[in-house]
């Protein structure tokens, strides 16, 4: 295997009293030190006290492509306009305090946070700096998905407290209603009432199903059999489902509730995108790998698949595709496969339809 770029050291003369054993061994030291920096999942770039790069590993060659400059000047790697900082660079770590270090520069442009070090002798004299960088673009993503999260609780918890808000004026206005008596109305008038009491109802029922969603989840995992959470949760939901499950599927171990409020809210989306004449398919495999044993979970309906342009927002809260939802039964979905250390995609298929496929660890 062809070893990265590092600058080779003077031969040094060896003493007629070393064996070859020990220089062998000496020989195994260098090079384990020299695979240590080739496989580090960070850029390094090691310069000398004479600012001459003494080592780089691949993948600070591929940030900054200095992997065939080996043994000459760091200057030459930076316009003429910067030299003078690198100099500047250079002279505080020579005679500054040893524990003083370059501020940590971010480099925007393709994601990576670097810093230098100070590489000091014994003696604590000065011998070379380390430049060192770190891939922060998965770190950024995280936090993103940190920010989303916390978003989603605050609306959440927004959506609650209006859930509750609402409830008691339109308990008041159904009973209002109620007590109206229809003697007397005419046939336009006790239209007009039904309509009324029709929207009331629409309008409770989503009310009602905020309230649903917006409660905490809290896991509580157990050994589960899995051919008999999906057989209850089929036929609770009441629909026409083609379920493909294995004789040999083992007992799984998560929140048989969660679970079955997934599968709930996935299979009724299904129907509703199907139609009254359309297939629904559910399909559940176990698989264990070196990450672990986790449950899949797909769901499938032969409808006409999601809407091209909502289908990169789909886990947005408050966003449907429905008249009479309310674009949080995703949301739920996805934060319960989370729960179980798993994730939830949806995609559209080639021949039509779609798939929610769910992931969550099983043991």
């Amino acid at each position: 295997m062809n070893r990265h770029p590092i600058a080779e050291p003077p031969a040094a003369d060896v003493s007629s009293t070393t064996s070859n054993g020990e220089i062998e061994a000496l020989r195994e030291r260098v090079a384990l030190l020299e695979d240590v920096i080739r496989c580090l999942p960070a850029g390094l770039i090691v310069t000398d006290e004479e600012q001459r790069i003494v080592a780089c590993n691949p993948l600070a060659d591929k940030i900054r492509g200095v992997g065939q400059r080996v043994g000459q000047s760091v200057a030459e790697c930076h316009p003429e306009r910067s030299r003078q900082a690198l100099d500047s660079v250079y002279e505080r770590f020579r005679s500054g305090p040893i524990e003083k270090q370059h501020p940590i520069v971010i480099e925007r442009s393709n994601g990576w946070q670097v810093h230098y070090a100070r590489i000091s002798r014994e003696d604590g004299s000065f011998r070379g700096i380390a430049w060192l960088a770190n891939d922060i673009a998965r770190l950024k993503r995280l936090e993103e998905q940190l920010v989303h999260q916390e978003r989603i609780a605050g609306i959440g918890r927004m959506a609650a407290k209006l859930a509750h808000e609402i409830k008691n004026p339109l308990n008041i206005m159904a009973g209002a209603l109620h007590n109206i008596r229809r003697d007397g109305l005419d046939e336009e008038s006790a239209e007009m009432l039904s309509m009324v009491r029709e929207q009331l109802e629409r309008i409770r029922g989503v009310v009602d199903h905020l309230r649903e969603v917006t409660r905490p989840l809290r896991p509580e995992v157990r050994p589960t059999s899995l051919r008999r959470l999906l057989r209850d949760t089929v036929k609770a939901v009441g629909i026409p489902v083609n379920l493909s499950v294995s004789e040999s599927v083992p007992e799984v171990t998560v929140d048989p509730e969660l679970v079955q409020r997934l599968l709930v809210n996935a299979l009724d989306n299904a129907r509703r995108a199907a139609g009254e004449h359309g297939g629904v398919t559910l399909r559940a495999r176990v698989d264990t790998g070196t990450d672990g044993e986790w449950l899949t979970l797909e769901i499938e309906d032969d409808g006409p698949g999601f809407p091209e342009a909502v289908l990169d927002h789909l886990f947005e809260p408050f966003l449907t595709t429905r008249p009479d939802g309310t674009g949080l039964g995703l949301v739920i979905m996805r934060e319960v496969c989370r729960l179980h250390r798993g994730e939830l995609s949806v995609e559209n298929l080639p021949d039509g339809g779609a798939r929610v496929t769910a992931r969550l660890a099983a043991r």
